[in-house]
Order: structure tokens, then C-alpha cells, then sequence
């Protein structure tokens, strides 16, 4: 996602005060997804989620998915209809972010605050985060079934789905 230049992302909408991605259980279809996936937002915004269905859902960070010296976004789980979670982003660049239970369909969505993040930019886990934020995914799979992609790989994964 941070190769892409800012002339082929969305505009954010003037004036805007509130920045809503609903959270998008579409069971008549098998998918589950942020809408939208991609919002860009100003330094000092806040993004809310909503969820609009009766799914257990989360919003976390990549371990490697948000500025280097910046706070990841961790939610708790929203298993209501309507229930919502917030976020206010501080500094700009990019955050990557997905819902456990639902990664492996696709379930993943960027926020850029301001302007995109260079690789370099992006923050380097610990080995400790990465053991940590493995933990997460066991409630739901087991070991053999989620792997962590690191951001090159997944970065790779999406130039090649959207050149379909």
C-alpha cells in the first residue's frame, strides 16, 4: 500500500467530521469486510467503527502496520449490533490494521493520516509483540491455519490481487 502514490487514493471529503468504516458482516455472500477499506483522515481525526451485525469483530494493528514510535490500534471485540469503538490518530502515516476472526477472508483495511508511510517509516516489532500478537489468533485457529505475514509479503499479496 505505501507505494501507491497519493494521486490514485481517494480524497478525504471536505469538511468531514465524523469518519465512519462500518464493520461488514455479509453473510448472504460469505464475506466479511471494512467499508470502506481505505479512508484517509488529518492528523487529530478520529475514525469510529461500527458494527452492523450480531459478529464478534475486532480492529488490530499489524505488529509492523503502523508508524514507527506511534501507538497500534487494539479493540475490544465488538459482538453487538451498533456497538462501536474509536481511535483518534495523533500523527500522520499509515495504519494497517484487520480483524482476527476474519483475516483470513480478507478482512483488513488502511487508514492514512495526511500522507503515506515509507517502508522505513513503518515500526519494527519485537520478537516479544510478535509472540504477543500471535497469541490473538488462537482463539480462533489453530496454529497451522493463521501465519503472520510480515509487511512485505502482505504488501506483495495485495499488488497481485489488485491486478486482477
Amino acid at each position: 500500500m505505501a507505494a501507491a502514490s497519493l494521486t490514485s487514493l481517494p480524497a478525504k471529503a471536505e469538511g468531514s467530521k465524523k469518519n465512519i468504516v462500518k464493520v461488514i458482516s455479509d453473510y448472504d455472500n460469505l464475506r466479511m469486510y471494512f467499508k470502506p477499506k481505505l479512508i484517509i483522515v488529518q492528523a487529530g481525526d478520529t475514525v469510529t467503527w461500527v458494527n452492523e451485525a450480531e459478529e464478534d469483530h475486532n480492529v488490530l494493528s499489524y505488529p509492523d502496520g503502523f508508524p514507527r514510535g506511534r501507538k497500534p490500534m487494539k479493540s475490544p471485540y465488538l459482538a453487538k449490533k451498533d456497538e462501536s469503538w474509536s481511535f483518534t490518530f495523533k500523527s500522520k502515516g499509515t495504519y494497517e490494521y484487520h480483524c482476527i476472526p476474519h483475516l483470513p477472508m480478507g478482512m483488513h483495511g488502511t487508514i492514512i493520516v495526511s500522507k503515506l508511510s515509507k517502508d522505513e517509516d513503518f515500526h519494527v516489532p519485537t520478537a516479544k509483540e510478535l509472540a504477543s500478537y500471535r497469541d490473538h489468533p488462537r482463539k480462533y485457529f489453530d496454529s497451522d491455519d493463521f501465519q503472520y505475514k510480515p509487511r512485505d509479503e502482505r504488501k506483495t499479496k495485495q499488488k497481485a490481487s489488485a491486478a486482477k
